[in-house]
């Protein structure tokens, strides 16, 4: 059976189109997963505590979770380029603001309030226009496959995201320590209008969205519709606590390794390298040998997750930081694609680009949730409380996930 119900006339291959959006979850995942390592210098740069770094994030995760809905919902009006085309843009800018910030800083004229300000002010860029890429991307694919293969092909959009997610902060870490903050924002902001480019000109869009057949539900009937209601907290409970492992990784390691965070870089970029390793082989080996339904995807993950966490919590060197990483990324490879995947079997056609919104809003909601729970924590308490908080958290994961119904891929 055919991936995709059109082929592009300019570029023949029907699978193309699904190539290029797995090109552009990557950089997805890379443009925001670089600045777990880049935050966190830049913020020992302006001496500020680790509760800041999740500040920044956080507001512009309270504008995704908002916006993510919309655009998806934005996305069964228009179509999926023309959504996708302002995410790439949204994506480019706040890399381009950021990049400048860091730039501003590095010269030693900056001052701390004023950066965090204008660091928050250039990220929000992403929550409001950044956030239309993942219901669009996921929509699109939803709408173009049956049933049997949407598991598989919604699974490999998600590890699209992940691999970038993944390989972001090795190469941040490397790319920082050997040029620069800047420099390295810098070369993504490149990547973004490039893949801009190729969206506007090669993804074959020919037919209108499903949307079409029948009405739509508001974005707030869907998130709290029983079909969706608990895969929602799933994900808002693994982004938060996914949110917290990337974003204390970097200061982890400087306090337990005794370092300052310069020193920690090439560390860090190493255990974030090992950590895409895992993803990498639970998203590309494991699940297509595997094929596990959603439900299982969701608590296995649960469980490597909370292993991580665990062994995190009583980490007393590198290479139990590294192995604590690993298990914990291999955990949220597995959550996230078994989410996504759940969601779309369980809604209509009609419905794709809203639920795909509302489980990309997750992402927001977690990160939300990450500055006021586990960075807290670890700022006031210690990195003990913060990881057995996420021990508990992931637990609870594993228990709603076990309790979800098997969705049936069938033709």
């Amino acid at each position: 059976m055919a991936f995709f119900c059109e082929v592009d006339t300019i570029f023949p291959n029907r699978y193309f189109a699904f190539s290029l959006l797995f090109m552009v979850m990557v950089l997805v995942g890379m443009s925001n997963s670089m600045l777990f390592v880049i935050l966190p210098v830049l913020a020992r740069e302006l001496n500020a505590g680790e509760m800041y770094v999740g500040l920044v994030f956080a507001g512009s995760a309270a504008l995704y979770m908002f916006f993510s809905p919309f655009w998806g919902w934005r996305s069964d009006q228009i179509g999926r380029r023309p959504v996708l085309l302002v995410g790439l843009l949204g994506n480019g800018l706040s890399l381009l603001t950021m990049a400048l910030v860091a730039n501003w800083i590095g010269t030693g004229a900056a001052t701390a309030g004023a950066a965090l300000v204008l660091l928050a002010l250039s990220r929000a860029i992403y929550g409001i226009i950044g956030s239309s890429i993942q219901p669009a991307a996921g929509a699109y694919i939803a709408e173009r496959t049956s049933r049997a293969e949407r598991t598989k092909l919604l699974s490999l959009l998600v590890a699209g995201a992940g691999l970038g997610m993944t390989l972001g902060p090795p190469l941040a870490a490397w790319l920082s320590y050997g040029f620069g903050v800047p420099k390295a924002m810098f070369s993504l902001v490149g990547l973004s209008a490039i893949l801009f480019v190729l969206v506007a000109i090669g993804l074959p869009e020919r037919r209108n969205p499903e949307q079409q057949i029948g009405p739509k539900r508001a974005m707030l009937a869907m998130a709290i519709d029983p079909r969706l209601r608990a895969l929602l907290l799933i994900g808002t409970l693994g982004w938060m606590a996914h949110g917290v492992f990337l974003q204390t990784l970097l200061f982890f390691i400087s306090d337990r390794l005794h370092l300052t965070i310069v020193q920690a870089l090439p560390i860090s970029g190493m255990i974030f390298a090992f950590g895409a390793m895992g993803v990498l082989a639970v998203q590309f080996v494991l699940i297509p040998l595997w094929r596990p339904n959603p439900r299982r995807l969701m608590a296995s993950g649960g469980v490597l997750a909370a292993m991580g966490a665990l062994l995190m919590s009583i980490a007393t060197n590198s290479w139990l930081i590294g192995l604590a990483f690993v298990l914990a990324s291999s955990g949220f490879g597995l959550l996230r694609p078994g989410m996504a995947s759940a969601a779309s079997l369980r809604v209509a056609d009609d419905e794709q680009g809203m639920a795909a919104g509302l489980v990309g809003a997750t992402a927001g909601a977690g990160f939300v949730l990450a500055p006021f729970t586990g960075l807290a924590l670890y700022q006031f308490v210690g990195p003990v409380a913060t990881y057995a908080l996420l021990v508990v958290v992931l637990a609870w994961v594993f228990v709603l996930a076990s309790a979800q119904p098997v969705d049936i891929e069938t033709e």
